[in-house]
């Protein structure tokens, strides 16, 4: 796997906005809606914001697979987008597991998405993904992705393009300010603040600090659900998987969380003690996690472990919540949620 691999060529989709709260149970209701929404005229009154807003609603929900844009053959003015699986076990109005974006550890989920083999935000991918440094500038970072894009057989994109992603990128998740508390006012401007990845540093302007260690939120299930979700990606006919492939390989739960295999080890101690269908082995002293059942079943029981409370659904558990087929949308006949079709 590599850069090219795992992402689209895509490149200051966002129109410079990152992911307001609310953003992307906008996109995903306004879909579940019209699945024209976006093409509409009237999409700004529809979603009460300007028209580069709309796009980029449009490019967060997208990026966040929780809806998809669906092409026809031969008809590319009839391509529409609809809400995948992953979109309708989590935001659906009556079945899903967190309606209301109301869980904080929700918010982990989609930065695993968004960044989980196949992603539109390449330059996200490189920060989280490859980027070794612990602490570095803007400057910095902008000469690493350009090397790693330069890697590729993709068309080259402008450099300004690189430093919207990278200026935006920023934005979404760490403060503006190094000393101080987040205020209110902070975290609505942008929700993926409060999972503490990145921070300001101390050192100097423009320099920021990736965040190691725990994470506020980052439960136990979250990193579950991530490691049965790249397992199922890299290495779909395999029922193991080592903690430390979880931990050190391209696109893992470590990479893309920041966080150690302690950590990964301590999540899958305590899941496997509440969880029926996981277990951990340590042949040759090399701990590594144990499928025992239907992957997909027990991915829809760590997260209902995860969403305690919310509403139990048979429809929701006909849903993928892993692997490429919960980004991806049904033919409306499929989707048990909408009026009128089976339940």
């Amino acid at each position: 796997m590599g850069l090219q691999a795992d992402c689209e060529s895509v490149f200051a989709g966002h129109q410079t906005f990152h992911p307001r709260f609310g953003w992307i149970k906008k996109a995903f209701d306004g879909v579940q809606q019209d699945k024209h929404i976006f093409n509409r005229e009237d999409s700004t009154v529809l979603l009460g914001v300007g028209k580069n807003m709309v796009e980029a609603i449009k490019f967060w929900g997208l990026a966040f697979k929780v809806v998809e844009k669906v092409s026809h053959l031969g008809k590319k003015k009839e391509s529409h987008i609809a809400p995948t699986d992953l979109g309708l076990a989590l935001f659906d109005s009556a079945a899903g597991f967190d309606p209301y974006l109301e869980n904080p550890s929700t918010l982990w989920i989609l930065h695993w998405q968004s960044l989980s083999s196949p992603s539109i935000l390449p330059v996200w991918r490189i920060f989280f993904n490859e980027y070794a440094a612990i602490e570095f500038t803007g400057a910095e970072f902008l000469r690493f992705a350009d090397e790693q894009i330069s890697g590729t057989t993709w068309k080259k994109p402008v450099a300004a393009s690189i430093e919207k992603d990278f200026d935006c990128l920023v934005r979404m998740y760490s403060s503006k300010a190094a000393r101080g508390r987040q205020t209110i006012d902070d975290l609505m401007d942008s929700p993926f603040r409060q999972l503490g990845l990145v921070i300001p540093s101390p050192s100097g302007p423009d320099t920021h600090r990736f965040v190691l260690g725990e994470k506020p939120f980052l439960v136990d299930e979250v990193i579950v659900y991530a490691a049965l979700d790249y397992l199922l990606k890299t290495d779909s006919n395999s029922k193991t998987i080592t903690t430390t492939r979880l931990t050190s390989d391209s696109g893992s739960p470590g990479r893309i969380f920041k966080v150690s295999e302690d950590r990964i080890n301590s999540a899958l101690e305590n899941c496997v003690q509440s969880i029926d269908g996981l277990d951990i082995a340590s042949p040759a002293g090399a701990t590594q996690l144990v499928i025992d059942g239907d992957i997909h079943v027990i991915a829809h029981k760590v997260l209902g472990q995860l969403f305690r409370g919310s509403k139990t659904s048979a429809k929701r558990a006909r849903l993928s919540v892993i692997g490429r087929e919960a980004t991806t949308s049904k033919q409306d006949d499929q989707i048990p949620f909408l009026k009128g079709k089976a339940s």
